[in-house]
């Protein structure tokens, strides 16, 4: 029975260590396309920013600092909404841009009021925003599938280099224990039996009517 229970509790073991492999590399083919979305957004950002500096500049040139933050001050703010998503049973936050958008009446002011060159700018700091929000979701994504990688695989050895060696030699031990006690058992029936053959048969007392 203890080695019936210790090849279940093996099996158990194997099969765990098999269903850990299979979402590790699933997370890391996950992984590796997250890389390369984040190494996209981050090139788009940088763009983005590069774009938006130069419009600033060029708005600062035309109208003046005070003027731009003038503007600046009555712009509305941007909210962002996180809704909890989940990749291969692991929770991941998704970031998106909540109510304001980027339309020109939602910016708290006129056209007229900041001028052509202010509100570029607006539109090109709103285009970075929104790039810079897509890429905190993926880099969160990528954070929480790194960290689960790591657990997993942290799980995987402990399976693979601890308990399934530690189970494999329990089961060794129990079935060799067991083919000892039955080499004893044969060894210990054969003695019987040459025994009984070896033993000279017992003679009968005569019958007392044939005396």
């Amino acid at each position: 029975m203890a080695l019936l229970a210790t090849r279940a509790h093996l099996s158990l073991a194997r099969e765990g260590q098999a269903l850990l492999e299979q979402k590790r590399d699933a997370l890391l083919r996950e992984v590796y396309r997250e890389v390369g979305d984040v190494e996209a957004d981050r090139g788009e950002l940088d763009t983005a920013a590069a774009a938006a500096a130069a419009a600033l500049t060029e708005s600062q040139v035309g109208y003046g600092w005070e003027a731009v933050e003038a503007a600046a001050a009555v712009a509305g703010r941007r909210s962002v909404r996180v809704t909890p998503s989940t990749v291969m049973g692991v929770p991941v936050p998704i970031v998106t841009q909540g109510a304001g958008g980027s339309a020109v009446g939602r910016r708290g002011r006129s056209v007229e009021a900041g001028g052509p060159a202010v509100e570029l700018a607006a539109e090109r700091f709103e285009a970075e925003l929104a790039v810079a929000v897509r890429l905190a979701t993926t880099e969160a994504r990528l954070r929480r599938l790194a960290r689960e990688i790591r657990r997993t695989s942290r799980r995987v050895n402990a399976l693979r280099f601890r308990l399934v060696p530690a189970l494999e030699a329990e089961v060794r031990a129990l079935a060799f224990t067991l083919e000892e006690r039955e080499r004893e058992d044969r060894f210990r029936l054969r003695r019987v039996k040459a025994g009984r053959r070896s033993r000279p048969p017992s003679s009968l007392p005569a019958d007392p009517a044939t005396r």
